[in-house]
């Protein structure tokens, strides 16, 4: 019996890098699978450059009777028994002809970009949904799809991509030496009262550390007019770098320590940092990332309190090895459990679990 990974035309480099890890760790257990794909893709193309089999037909999103007869016909003479659609047009083409082949597994990944109205009746017939976060599931669970076929597997992350970022670029831009500390500090600007509390904390590490400095790296519309009247802004070591999601791998990569301070913290920051080892503190709050284990991988601070984040900032700071021995644990950590070669072990594992369940034998 053989298993059948499903994407159309995916043009994304991680996409289909993702794909191609997924077919590496089922080839090292000697499971037959194929791709189904459209016929001229960049994904049929390169999926036989590396000996992957390959199955085409048109995979537009219809799904008329006589493009769902031959896909039936095909599902059956190669024996396929789970399905994973990767995309809206895969599942739109071939939900219909899996279903009258009597494939016994059918799972999909649903991304964002996939409208979630659109999506919810196809969703709630498949046996798991694949989201890539936390964020996902909550939005699918609001839905009222069932939390046990929801299963979170994140994409991966290429780590070649952490590779040539311009380290010094964020010290250029602001005129900082090179032996300046520089913390990035993460947090919503249209939260005057979180950001006036992180402002105290910059306050008191102006007088405690002359050296540091404290980039503010905000999300959102920031009233400046209303915090100058509010909260005193004149500090030797406090600068604004707004918009800096255009240069996100420049300017974390230049970061000795990542502080975020907002109240829900963004997993894909926290998984950035890790990976070019920037030390972080997070505060500990609903919605808090499991990815920031307090002296383990990172500090974690409450929320409100100035004191407590300044003196974790400092404490970092002024202990060199203590900081690189946190961030070594934290890029081990990403590695083993957020590489692409993680997801696809756990992918090809959720394969597994699912096809036991149901009767099942994915091997030969």
């Amino acid at each position: 019996m053989s298993l059948c990974l499903i994407a159309s035309d995916p043009q994304d480099e991680l996409e289909l890098k993702q794909l191609f890890l997924i077919s590496q760790e089922l080839k090292k257990k000697n499971y037959p699978f194929f791709i189904l794909t459209s016929p001229g893709s960049k994904l049929s193309a390169q999926a036989r450059l590396q000996g992957i089999r390959v199955l085409n037909h048109r995979l537009d999103g219809s799904s008329g009777w006589l493009s769902s007869w031959k896909l039936q016909r095909l599902f059956k003479k190669n024996e396929i028994q789970v399905v994973h659609f990767f995309d809206r047009a895969a599942a739109g083409s071939a939900w219909k002809a899996a279903q009258k082949a009597a494939v016994k597994v059918r799972l999909a990944s649903w991304k964002p970009d996939w409208n979630l109205k659109e999506a919810l009746g196809f969703l709630g017939q498949v046996d798991s949904v694949i989201c890539h976060n936390d964020e996902s599931k909550r939005l699918l669970l609001k839905h009222n799809l069932g939390q046990g076929k929801l299963e979170i597997i994140p994409p991966g992350l290429d780590f070649s991509q952490f590779q040539n970022a311009k380290k010094d670029f964020l010290r250029q831009e602001l005129n900082l030496q090179p032996d300046h500390f520089l913390v990035g500090l993460l947090c919503p600007l249209e939260d005057l009262k979180t950001l006036k509390s992180h402002l105290e904390a910059v306050r008191i590490l102006d007088q405690e550390a002359p050296r540091l400095k404290v980039v503010i790296l905000g999300v959102g519309a920031l009233n400046l007019e209303r915090l100058r009247q509010e909260q005193a802004m004149e500090f030797e070591n406090l600068y604004f770098y707004l918009g800096f999601n255009e240069q996100l791998a420049e300017v974390i990569s230049a970061l000795d320590l990542f502080v975020f301070g907002a109240y829900s913290l963004p997993e894909e920051y926290i998984l950035k940092s890790m990976v070019w080892k920037v030390p972080v503190i997070g505060v500990m709050a609903a919605g808090m990332t499991g990815l920031i284990i307090q002296r383990e991988t990172g500090f974690l601070v409450p929320p409100g309190d100035p004191a407590a984040l300044a003196q974790a900032i400092l404490k970092l700071y002024l202990d060199r090895s203590l900081a690189q021995s946190l961030s070594s644990r934290a890029y081990e950590l990403v590695a083993s459990k957020h590489s692409g070669e993680a997801m696809a072990q756990k992918m090809v594992n959720h394969y597994e679990f699912l096809a036991l369940q149901k009767g099942v034998k994915l091997g030969r």
